[in-house]
């Protein structure tokens, strides 16, 4: 099993969890799911107001959409946009004007 962030280190970032209405027991394994997935990208790129993440072409597009639907019912402030065409598989994840950290540091960028 992968290790999970220290329920400590997550409540001291304010940038992820100021508004995320996980609780204290379901954030750490969240933010572990987002950086196993940042771990297996094949790219990732910073921008003003996220990241944009290539995706291996074997990528489980459905684990990914669920993960992305789970963080968009307790996080509502990020956009994420999937796009697969063919053997392409994107993802970009945006927090509007200023919110290039919080995406960062849900990544753990």
């Amino acid at each position: 099993m992968a290790e999970l962030i220290g329920v400590d280190a997550v409540l001291r970032d304010g940038l992820v969890g100021a508004c995320c209405t996980l609780g204290t027991d379901e954030l750490p394994q969240r933010l572990a799911e987002w950086r196993r997935l940042r771990d297996r990208a094949r790219t990732v790129d910073r921008f003003d107001e996220g990241v944009h993440i290539a995706l291996a072409h074997d990528e489980a597009v459905d684990a990914v959409a669920r993960l992305v639907a789970m963080e968009a019912e307790c996080c509502a402030f990020y956009r994420f946009s999937l796009e697969v065409a063919g053997p392409r598989r994107e993802l970009t994840i945006d927090a509007g004007p200023g919110g290039g950290e919080a995406v960062a540091a849900l990544l753990g960028l």
